[in-house]
């Protein structure tokens, strides 16, 4: 009976072992089971991290193609174990692109805009006819400029870019339309796009294409740049909410009171009361350099006082812009990176130059519109309305409305320009480009007898006529009138997102102004 008992006792022992290893192997092959779970959501996880730092690697590969002017798809391409993959919406307003990075099966894609400024800036003078009128932009001038006292008198107008007119283009007398200035790395070619027809004197000269009944190109959106909101200084509400003293400064330490004043009536009473709003002056808070005054006799070309513009900026003024001198340096030598932004007219009236090659400035005349729809503003008018001094300036511009030249002053009678000038940068305009610089003598039966008045030349009828009046000049007028040049330098810079302006209209163009709104989906 002993025996029996431990035979039994032995077989349930080993029906337990059995049971227990059963169990053991189970829970071996579970273990095993989840481990190579996790071993598959982790490699998955690490192919999915891996395929989203692939798509970055392609957006990089996307920004550095558009900067150099080259677009399209780019297939799947093997990159670091895995791939990538571009696909550009060109056609798209804005354009954008989703890039695919992936690892295996495991996939991430993010989206981004491309951002582009508005075609104006591909020119040196672009004119977008906006009012629809017929109007020629006209070029004129002989010679080399005469020194006078100060300033000079007569010359040739000279263009050195492409030009894109709503309109008709004549070239009068020896003008010229040139490639741009050396070492031009774009090849542009001195290139004159016309929607209307392209008229020149034998002695005139067009070095590029010649395009008749072009096509036009979209204007941007102005109203969707939203500079009121996209903005690094409202520059309206700074000046309202902070104390200003009698020369329509801020108070000492603030990043402003060097840079602007607003209504400085106590010297600018004339200035400030001939526009409707508020007039804001782009100008250091000290305007006078010593050596750079009345004993310079070349004064009136050169701009000594130093102004700081400020690093990467965008001023919004609600109000008008000037450059106007209070002193005899005859303007301002100017440092930073910014774009001033108003919302009513720019007028420039003393020289405004570069400090240094790095300097760059971008000047937007927005206006605004009344309750009719129709522009009130969007002007940048050149000429000093009491002196008629302004010989240079540097900007990258832009008028939704028109570019003037200003024949108008605050006493009684138009002033006649002391001076041609010359402009680096670009003159892009919603609507016209109307820079006529000729003025004839007009002999009256009271005083002053004799009279300096702008003139105009009517190239469909091909006379000269008064340009306030629209009365036909007499033989004797015609022989007095007279030509100040104007030269225009394009300030390739713009073409490159790293040296131009910040907050420049943004369009439909081929300049590339960076990536924007990155969007990773799911």
């Amino acid at each position: 009976m002993r025996i029996g008992r431990l035979k039994s006792e032995g077989g349930i022992v080993l029906v337990a072992v059995m049971v227990f290893t059963l169990i053991l192997t189970i829970l071996g092959f579970s273990v095993l089971s989840v481990a190579d779970s996790e071993i598959v959501l982790t490699r998955k996880d690490i192919n999915k991290t891996r395929a989203f730092y692939l798509a970055e690697a392609g957006v990089e590969i996307l920004n550095t193609r558009l900067r150099n002017g080259i677009f399209g798809n780019i297939e799947d391409t093997p990159l670091g174990g895995g791939s990538y993959r571009i696909d550009y919406y060109s056609g798209a307003n804005p354009p954008y692109a989703i890039v695919t990075g992936k690892v295996g099966p495991q996939e991430k894609k993010i989206k981004v805009e491309a951002s582009f400024l508005a075609p104006p800036y591909e020119y040196g003078i672009y004119a977008g006819g906006a009012d629809g009128e017929d109007w020629t932009l006209q070029l004129r001038g002989e010679g080399e400029p005469v020194i006078v006292v100060k300033g000079d008198s007569g010359g040739k107008d000279i263009i050195s870019g492409n030009l894109f007119v709503n309109g008709d283009v004549a070239l009068y007398d020896e003008s010229r339309v040139n490639p741009a200035l050396s070492p031009n790395p774009y090849g542009l070619n001195g290139d004159v796009e016309a929607t209307g027809d392209v008229d020149r004197e034998s002695t005139a000269t067009i070095s590029g294409l010649i395009t008749e009944n072009a096509p036009l190109r979209d204007p941007p959106d102005l109203l969707g740049m939203n500079y009121a909101v996209n903005n690094t200084h409202n520059v309206s509400q700074i000046f309202a909410s902070s104390s200003v003293d009698s020369r329509g400064r801020l108070p000492v330490g603030n990043p402003l009171r060097d840079v602007f004043a607003k209504n400085p009536t106590y010297d600018r009473a004339a200035e400030c009361a001939s526009t409707d709003g508020d007039d804001y002056f782009f100008e250091p808070s000290d305007g006078f350099v010593p050596g750079g005054g009345s004993s310079d006799p070349n004064r009136w070309m050169k701009a000594p006082t130093p102004l700081h513009a400020g690093t990467d900026r965008i001023y919004y003024i609600d109000g008008n812009l000037w450059v106007n001198s209070k002193s005899d340096t005859y303007g301002f030598n100017m440092d930073g990176k910014a774009t001033i932004v108003v919302t009513g007219n720019i007028y420039i009236c003393d020289n405004l130059k570069y400090a240094d090659a790095d300097s760059v400035l971008g000047l937007v005349a927005l206006g605004e519109y009344d309750t009719n729809g129709d522009l009130i503003g969007g002007n940048v008018i050149f000429g000093d309305p009491v002196y008629g001094t302004m010989y240079t300036c540097s900007a990258m511009m832009f008028a939704a409305n028109n570019f003037l030249f200003n024949s108008k002053s605050l006493g009684n009678f138009p002033k006649e320009p002391e001076s041609g000038f010359i402009l680096n940068g670009n003159l892009s305009a919603l609507n016209k480009v109307s820079l006529e610089r000729d003025w004839y003598t007009k002999t009256t039966s009271s005083y002053p007898y004799t009279q300096a008045r702008p003139a105009r030349y009517d190239h469909p009828s091909e006379i000269w006529v008064d340009a306030v009046t629209g009365a036909a000049l007499s033989q004797g007028e015609r022989e007095t009138v007279r030509h100040y040049r104007m030269i225009l330098n394009y300030d390739d810079r713009v073409r490159t997102w790293l040296t131009q302006p910040p907050g420049l209209p943004r369009g439909v163009g081929t300049i590339f102004d960076g990536l924007r709104n990155w969007e990773e989906l799911p």
